[in-house]
């Protein structure tokens, strides 16, 4: 132990001696150590924390699946028939979202909803922190008016009431009764099929009679416990027996339909599970270039105290003592190194919080935590010994009579450590170059997302949706009313040109899908994928609103969207698909979404159009007139004339004229609204260009400083040859061959490792492929530049060296 002390004293004294070596590996370790601490603490969180649930590992959530999606919802009477027929689950229960017009207890507010089975909770394994969750009884017909609120809503609306449990609340006109608020660690979201886009901050149970035990249209969402002993894998065969027994029974409703069990944690990681492991590679390949810089420069500094290291071996010391005491020092800059890199993550994590896309859930939970802590002190040690080992082990092999010479410069020793450090350069440029690669990749993705043609016009153009309560708003015509009298009001606004509604806000939520026939045509297999398309709910004027060019027929008449006529518009990709060689216009086909299900005449074939994410291709579109199909929901579309803030505020006025009671909720431009779909994207890319940035420069520094020491050495050599009469580009040439060709080596490496690695991220591309030769060229000759340019200016230093002074100072 004393011994111990005596090295660290010594180590300290001796970074202290020489602090611009100190500063400069310090603040190396700290990008490395710190990039890699902020993006670990995000993985913690998201990937790697327990679900604040009862063995969650017995959690799955259980999809229908047919060709076109592995997660599809589910129609409550398959749901049922699973509850009886599985032997697998020790619950089974549903859930849909939905929202709540809360009138009561200050201004009217839309709050996210759930409507679940009573034993949701249960399931679950959630308990509530205040009062209670629901009980079998409140699953009732007519005994259902209770609800359970989220901490948050708690807090945010009732201001943390300690008398809550039990409070009345009004929503959607009718009083509900408040009976329990759940932890705060608890924000129950599937943010794959939900219809709101936001977690719920409410419960309420469903009232199941045996209508909707029998309906069988697909719309809820469903989470299982499965039994002690159970595996993933057996629950997945029952539950693939049960759906081909009720596909045989019920056709063609489940023809080609099967089931999907998801484990919890891998629903809720989803697709940000990719993304967050190439990140978390992306900064270890960070942390090795900033180990391989450091090392470079403990060989070169073990290089200048080899006389020092060459008494103390004259004095005694033996080999492991001079190891311990150099692999001490390392570990010392590898903790100062992790102390910055702390700071760093700190402040990293909080901008990875601000920054990061709603879909990749709740980041509030993000922080330094102790396993976090542990995680840094771990790398920081590990950090230590890589990057001082082989330096330590290198210096102190040593000759002790040839150092102690006046020329021990130029022994083997040396050019060992010349080796060495010219091994790491060249592996700092094939990893930066893996890691400008990919950046390059997501870049150029990224840019083809943004170029995508919408088919619409979003400039200028407003959103804002509105949800009537169905107990005062029961029948078709009192909502046809309500929304054909408010988008009237709008069209007055000041600053408005058009105003149009759709049912589904475009780029926010899912959109419906449904089979349809056409009358005297056999219908394609169920199994094969049928006859399908997506449905949405318009106006006469919501083609204008977002500037969707007609292309062929008429819009709706104002009648049409008044009174049903059995009319529909359909999308080019729609009359292309199922119309082939053949004019779509004025024939009928036959929607499954409303019944009866009669016959309705295309009348007009507009423009493909985005409706929920760019990198998807245009699917086929039907637009019903909201008399075919009139929704208690809809979204407004204006197109204004400046600031849309201002129109905002009027038209919200004009709603809450026609009904003070009625809350108007997800107002957003629509630009805002496409950049929120592609804000997972755009994270990606910013993050793993900022670390290919920074891996850039630290292996730019590496060769530059390889090349520099060099030049150094060599000073001698170098005025030997101009005394010889060698040219100042002579010198030049021949320090640029030694910096050049270690980079032509690490990118010869890294090129294959890029092409290899770059696969991996297939699936966050989007128009390019993983061997996009353009993006790999111009990366490569990005780098080469780089270095030449670090490698120029030692070289034109060697340059001006005399050669009196270099052979005088040998």
């Amino acid at each position: 132990m004393q011994s111990l002390l005596q090295d660290i004293r010594y180590g300290i004294r001796s970074l202290v001696k020489q602090p611009g070596f100190t500063a400069i590996a310090v603040i190396t370790l700290a990008l490395g150590i710190g990039a890699n601490t902020a993006v670990f603490s995000v993985v913690n969180a998201v990937l790697l924390r327990a679900l604040p649930y009862r063995d969650a590992d017995r959690l799955v959530m259980v999809w229908e699946k047919n060709q076109r999606n592995e997660q599809n919802t589910v129609s409550p009477a398959n749901l049922f028939d699973w509850q009886e027929q599985n032997k697998v689950f020790e619950g089974l229960a549903a859930f849909t979202d939905t929202r709540s017009n809360l009138t009561s207890d200050g201004e009217p507010e839309e709050i996210p909803t759930q409507t679940c089975t009573d034993n949701l909770f249960t399931v679950l394994g959630v308990n509530a922190m205040m009062g209670r969750t629901f009980t079998p009884e409140d699953g009732q017909p007519g005994r259902n008016n209770v609800v359970v609120i989220s901490f948050a809503l708690w807090q945010r609306r009732f201001g943390g009431d300690q008398n809550i449990i039990g409070r009345k609340v009004v929503l959607n006109a009718v009083e509900h009764t408040v009976v329990g608020v759940l932890p705060p660690d608890v924000k129950w979201h599937v943010t794959k099929n939900s219809q709101t886009g936001h977690a719920a901050d409410l419960w309420k149970p469903w009232g199941i009679n045996n209508e909707l035990r029998q309906f069988r249209g697909r719309f809820v969402s469903a989470v299982a416990r499965l039994k002690p002993g159970v595996t993933l894998q057996q629950a997945q065969a029952e539950m693939n027996t049960i759906a081909s027994r009720l596909a045989d029974q019920y056709k063609p409703f489940n023809a080609g339909y099967g089931v999907n069990v998801v484990p919890l944690r891998q629903q809720f990681a989803g697709e940000i599970r990719l993304a967050l492991l190439v990140l978390m590679g992306a900064v270890g390949f960070v942390l090795l270039i900033a180990c391989a810089n450091v090392a470079n420069l403990q060989l070169s500094r073990a290089a200048a105290r080899q006389k020092e290291i060459a008494v103390r071996t004259a004095l005694g010391a033996g080999r492991r003592r001079i190891v311990r005491q150099l692999l001490t020092e390392s570990l010392l800059l590898a903790a100062a190194g992790g102390a910055a890199g702390l700071l760093l993550a700190w402040w990293g994590t909080k901008t990875l919080v601000s920054i990061r896309p709603e879909e990749f859930g709740d980041f509030q939970s993000v922080e330094i935590s102790t396993p976090v802590l542990g995680f840094t002190f771990a790398v920081s040690v590990v950090t230590g010994v890589i990057f001082g080992l082989f330096p330590a082990f290198e210096a102190s092999n040593i000759k002790l009579s040839d150092t102690l010479k006046e020329a021990g410069r130029s022994l083997a020793g040396n050019r060992r450590g010349a080796r060495l450090r010219s091994a790491l350069v060249v592996s700092e440029i094939a990893l930066a170059l893996v890691l400008l690669v990919g950046s390059g990749l997501l870049l150029r993705s990224f840019m083809r997302l943004q170029s995508v043609d919408t088919g619409f016009n979003a400039h200028n153009v407003l959103t804002m949706r509105v949800a009537l309560p169905g107990s005062r708003y029961d029948n078709d015509v009192k909502r046809i009313t309500f929304f054909t009298q408010a988008l009237e009001r709008m069209r007055t606004l000041p600053g408005v040109e058009a105003a149009g509604a759709i049912n589904y806000t475009p780029f926010l939520g899912l959109g419906s899908r449904t089979s349809f026939e056409v009358p005297g045509r056999p219908q394609s297999p169920a199994d094969q994928g049928g006859n399908t398309t997506d449905v949405c709910v318009t106006d006469q004027n919501f083609f204008n609103a977002l500037q969707i060019p007609l292309r062929r027929g008429r819009f709706f008449s104002e009648q049409e969207v008044r009174e049903q006529r059995h009319v529909v518009i359909i999308n080019e990709a729609l009359a292309k698909k199922y119309f082939p060689n053949e004019d779509a216009l004025g024939k009928s086909i036959i929607i499954a979404m409303r019944p009866p299900e009669v016959p309705t005449e295309i009348i007009g074939i507009v423009r493909d159009a985005k409706h929920s994410q760019l990198d998807q291709d245009s699917e086929p579109m039907s637009y019903w007139p909201i008399a075919e199909l009139p929704y208690t929901s809809m979204t407004f579309v204006l197109r204004t004339r400046g600031d849309t803030a201002s129109v905002a505020n009027a038209a919200r006025t004009a709603i809450q004229t026609l009904d003070p009671q009625q809350p108007v909720a997800d107002v957003h431009t629509l630009e805002s609204l496409i950049g929120s779909s592609i804000a997972r994207q755009r994270f990606n890319t910013l993050l793993l260009a900022i670390f290919a940035i920074i891996a850039l420069l630290l292996s730019v520094a590496g060769i530059y400083g390889v090349v520099s020491y060099s030049v150094a050495q060599r000073s001698r050599e170098i005025g030997i040859r101009t005394a010889l009469g060698a040219t100042a580009q002579d010198i030049l040439r021949l320090v640029l061959k030694r910096g050049m060709t270690l980079t032509l080596l690490g990118i010869g490496i890294g090129l294959p490792a890029a092409i290899a690695l770059t696969s991996l991220i297939k699936r966050l591309l989007f128009g390019v492929g993983s061997t996009d030769v353009l993006t790999f060229v111009s990366v490569s000759i990005l780098l080469a530049a780089s270095a030449l340019l670090a490698c120029y200016i030692p070289a034109r230093r060697a340059t001006r060296v005399d050669p009196l002074v270099a052979l005088r100072y040998e």
